[in-house]
């Protein structure tokens, strides 16, 4: 059988191996391997080799044939650790399944179809605010309406008038883990982590020592610089803005729509237990985040991509204008096919999660290659998308290519911006229908064209967001026609 070292290393190593490499460009390293290796090859991080699956075929076997003999790294826990603690996000095991378990119902299809009307709400109070001939930030735009979207469904609040603070301690975070990934930091703690867990049990004072390293190292290194400063200060914001929530609704009680209530009110069905304080702030941190910055990304991408597209613009204006001048409801989303398939070519473009990372917990074979434990792999889902043999003409933006009839011909594993398997995300439904209401919305009440006819591309750093600004002069549709 084939062994790790038959597997091949991609050029251009250094001292590091590639790691300057993927600091510098991250999203971009995946291209490169997929182009000159093909299916499989290796990358490495010093002398650590990290195994690379960029066909649909593996990534399928890996994620969802095979996802009981991977975990989530240790690197990606430590990383994403001040912002979702140990939440379903991180969280592996039964610590996970029960978790998943508890906030399944939460994202059912019909509780999803509940919340279309406090999405329309939010949509529309700030699309209220565009004015016929104003030229927009799309960005800042779209991260407040899903902003105020994830506020409302989550914690039944309003943020539109802090959207602006939020979003900066929102973005900070995520400069934080451009920055850390690939780090030697990130290295050096998720090796002593590693070496912490594998330690067998150890009487009470040991063990409470050892989870309190693993705590210590999980936290961002608190160098005094500008930038770390400027972190610390984000995690309070957001820490403080959900706690506020949480004390709220404890304290006052009440039955109100919205997931936080569901949350506190959730009970595992075998012990009869309620979440902890920290469980609920660790989950509602994530979909949080999760909930409006991924959806506030891909639904600027649409925007820019839309503006440039005449055609495609036509077309989805066409099928928006079929819903009779009416808002759009969730009942309607299934008429909404061309819309849902911007919103999904987007997605394919640049998702927000361009790759996904995992570790063997056991000896496990994956395309005919024996992974030893504690082989890391990475799924590149960004280059993935853009394998020419599946995405013909990649580069081309298509909402056709998710018809239903397209769909269909493609293999499993072939399109995942919301990840694949057990742990796909839990919110990606909610994430479409609420793509679906806002760009109907904003069909029916504006046309726009951008303001410079200069492409604007992905930076790589930043979980693919548009390099600079997307600028957009809008005029409302009576103006225009």
């Amino acid at each position: 059988m084939k062994t790790v070292e038959d597997i091949p290393v991609l050029s251009g190593q250094t001292f590091s191996g590639h790691a300057k490499e993927f600091r510098t460009t991250q999203a971009a390293i995946f291209l490169r391997l997929a182009r000159e290796l093909g299916d499989v090859g290796q990358i490495r991080f010093f002398n650590f080799p990290l195994v690379v699956l960029c066909s649909p075929e593996l990534a399928h076997e890996a994620l969802v044939e095979k996802q009981k003999s991977f975990e989530k790294s240790i690197a990606t826990k430590i990383m994403f650790y001040p912002f979702a603690g140990r939440g379903l996000f991180t969280s592996e095991g039964e610590p996970w399944r029960k978790q998943r378990k508890l906030m399944a119902p939460l994202f059912h299809p019909r509780a999803i179809d509940g919340y279309a009307p406090m999405m329309n709400d939010v949509i529309t109070r700030c699309l209220d605010d565009w004015k016929d001939g104003e030229i927009i930030d799309a960005g800042r735009e779209m991260t407040r309406i899903t902003m105020g979207v994830a506020a409302r469904v989550l914690f039944d609040a309003d943020t539109l008038d802090e959207s602006d603070e939020i979003s900066d301690a929102v973005r900070t975070m995520f400069n934080y883990l451009g920055d850390q990934t690939g780090s030697v930091s990130i290295v050096v703690r998720a090796t002593l982590v590693q070496l912490l867990l594998q330690l067998p049990n150890l009487p009470a004072p040991l063990e409470r020592a050892r989870e309190a390293t693993v705590e210590a190292l999980s936290q961002p290194v608190p160098v005094p610089t500008a930038e770390r400063r400027k972190l610390f200060a984000a995690v309070r914001t957001l820490d403080d803005r959900i706690q506020r929530m949480i004390t709220d609704r404890r304290q006052k009680g009440g039955d109100r729509p919205d997931l936080l209530s569901r949350l506190l009110a959730a009970r595992d069905e075998d012990d009869g237990s309620f979440m902890t304080d920290r469980q609920v702030r660790d989950e509602a941190m994530t979909l949080f985040i999760a909930g409006h910055e991924t959806t506030a990304t891909s639904t600027t991408w649409c925007l820019y991509f839309l503006a440039r597209h005449p055609e495609v613009k036509r077309r989805w204006k066409q099928e928006v204008d079929g819903l009779s001048g009416k808002t759009p409801t969730a009942a309607d989303a299934p008429r909404l096919e061309y819309t849902r398939g911007v919103f999904r070519e987007a997605l394919r473009f640049y998702p927000p999660a361009f790759a996904v990372d995992r570790v063997a917990i056991e000896d496990v074979e994956v395309g005919g290659f024996h992974l030893p434990k504690l082989t890391s792999i990475i799924v590149p889902i960004h280059a993935i998308h853009r394998r020419e043999a599946i995405f013909p003409e990649p580069e081309r933006f298509d909402p056709t290519r998710f018809s239903p009839e397209n769909e269909a011909k493609r293999p499993r594993g072939a399109y995942m911006p919301f990840g694949a398997g057990p742990r796909i995300c839990i919110g990606a439904t909610f994430a479409t229908l609420e793509a679906e209401l806002l760009l109907a919305q904003i069909a029916q009440r504006f046309d726009f064209e951008p303001v410079s006819d200069a492409p604007i591309g992905p930076d790589y750093a930043a979980a693919l967001r548009p390099e600079k600004p997307v600028l957009l002069r809008v005029r409302a549709r009576r103006a225009a026609n």
